[in-house]
């Protein structure tokens, strides 16, 4: 029996996002990002359903992600965005996860690694984002460098958007520029690697000259638009569906306070559902007062002070009863709350809506009308 909060990962939609994503950016291929357990949807079972509908690379943030990802049987090669130490190197080149490079000083760690097998790379070039990548300025003979190396295999070069999410393209695309000015560079000095990806889920939908011939794909794969000002250029799906149950039914007289701090009272005799969930889950607490969930079709206010482990929801006079299935958000048959709508509640985005779920909210897998599996 499943526990009456869980996540529900529909991978009928996961197949449908990553469909309609292929589609919009072909022929350029699409690298799925699963970074951060597939931004809390479980990395395992959604690379392996990407997998299983032909995708044949995939995007991690740490060495530890790919490992998970190899030790359960994907064979697929990973590209590990962030930078690996010398200790972590030897078993990132024996599994051939592709190794991204910052500067000259991960070469040198490359090539002090015993033994003779070559490491597949992708060089990240700072553009613009001001977090990581090569400053080409501060290291003008890092391209001479890398191809002279016998231990690096130059498989791809990239960088990253900083603003493709947002309505003014401009700074996006002086980024688009300076990354085009440094591949008219390279191609004269050589042949460029067989990869050049740069566009994410904002310029996949709005960016159609960055696709170049590959593009990397997290939270639209899920179902969600990076913003409210990017295009709704895709047809999506949301993934996860955030349900619970109602666990407590309490009928209280006007002006009784609820929850702590006494921040509400109820302003007549009402009902007040309590359910199991709280921001220990994932449903934070600066959404107090801001929040409402579905339950049997109708839209209810959560009241009160959100705590840890419950949050108390006004039904008024309606006839709700325990047991009965409540939405957080997500898609159902009762209703729809979209991720980014509650996002925005709390000025933040999908993306730490969705990472959020906390672990001891059960992730059951979905497809169509029929619950596949039932991972932690």
């Amino acid at each position: 029996m499943h526990p009456r909060t869980s996540a529900r990962i529909h991978l009928d939609h996961l197949r449908h996002n990553f469909r309609e994503i292929r589609k919009k950016i072909a022929p350029a291929r699409l690298i799925p990002v699963v970074k951060a357990d597939a931004y809390g949807h479980g990395a395992i079972s959604v690379s392996r359903c990407l997998v299983g509908e032909g995708a044949d690379f995939l995007a991690v943030a740490q060495y530890q992600e790919a490992r998970e990802l190899r030790d359960s049987g994907i064979d697929v090669p990973i590209l590990i965005f962030g930078r690996l130490f010398p200790d972590e190197l030897p078993g990132a080149i024996r599994a051939g996860f592709r190794i991204s490079l910052f500067g000259v000083e991960d070469i040198r760690w490359i090539e002090r690694v015993p033994g003779s097998q070559a490491a597949c790379v992708h060089v990240n070039v700072e553009t613009g984002m001001g977090r990581v990548g090569v400053l080409i300025d501060q290291e003008p003979e890092f391209f001479d460098h890398l191809r002279r190396s016998p231990r690096c295999l130059w498989e791809g070069l990239y960088s990253h958007f900083a603003t493709s999410d947002e309505a003014d393209k401009s700074y996006a695309h002086e980024q688009l520029n300076r990354f085009n000015t440094l591949l008219k560079r390279l191609k004269a000095n050589g042949p460029l690697p067989p990869m050049v990806h740069m566009a994410n889920s904002g310029a996949i939908l709005d960016m159609p000259d960055s696709y170049f011939n590959a593009c990397r794909s997290g939270i639209m794969l899920y179902g969600h638009y990076p913003s409210t000002e990017t295009s709704r250029s895709i047809p999506l799906k949301q993934v996860m569906t955030l349900k619970t149950a109602v666990a407590h039914l309490r009928r209280l007289p006007a002006g009784h306070s609820v929850s702590y701090g006494r921040r509400w009272k109820t302003e007549r005799e009402t009902t007040i559902a309590v359910l199991p969930i709280g921001y220990a889950d994932g449903v934070r607490r600066h959404l107090t007062g801001r929040l409402q969930v579905i339950i049997g079709g109708r839209r209810y206010p959560v009241v009160g002070t959100i705590t840890m482990d419950q949050i108390m929801v006004d039904v008024g006079d309606d006839r709700v009863a325990v047991g009965d299935d409540v939405l957080v958000w997500g898609d159902t048959e009762d209703g729809s709350i979209q991720v980014l709508d509650v996002a925005e509640l709390m000025g933040s985005i999908p993306y730490e809506m969705t990472c959020g779920v906390s672990r001891r909210v059960l992730r059951v897998n979905v497809a169509g009308l029929h619950d596949l599996s039932a991972d932690r």
